[in-house]
Order: structure tokens, then C-alpha cells, then sequence
């Protein structure tokens, strides 16, 4: 099976301008569902899938 590396929409925007964060959520959320949908299918809940992406999320912003 050949695995594709996923496309992630690049920005329209600066970093500055207003709909920066929104357009990056929507960049993401695609690959965030198809994330949760792996995880449901591989027989976890979908509640706790969602949970720890958020947890591993947070994780990311801290500096080391």
C-alpha cells in the first residue's frame, strides 16, 4: 500500500492578520476527523481519542 504524506492547505494570510488562526483550524480539521476516525475504527472511544489530541496538542507547546 503506498501512503501518501498528507497535504495541509498552506496559508492565504500573515500570521497577523485576523482569520490567521481560523484559516489554520480549517487547514487542520480534516486531518484532525481523519485522525479520530483511525482511532474509532481501531476500537477506542471517540471521546478519548479526541481528549488525548488535545492533551498531546498542549504538550507541544511547551518549551523544553
Amino acid at each position: 500500500m503506498l501512503i501518501r504524506e498528507p497535504v495541509v492547505q498552506k496559508p492565504k494570510n500573515a500570521i497577523r492578520h485576523s482569520s490567521y488562526e481560523t484559516e489554520c483550524r480549517e487547514a487542520l480539521k480534516p486531518h484532525l476527523d481523519s485522525i479520530i476516525d483511525l482511532a474509532v475504527k481501531a476500537g477506542w472511544d471517540r471521546k478519548m481519542a479526541s481528549f488525548s489530541l488535545m492533551y498531546l496538542a498542549a504538550k507541544t507547546t511547551r518549551t523544553a
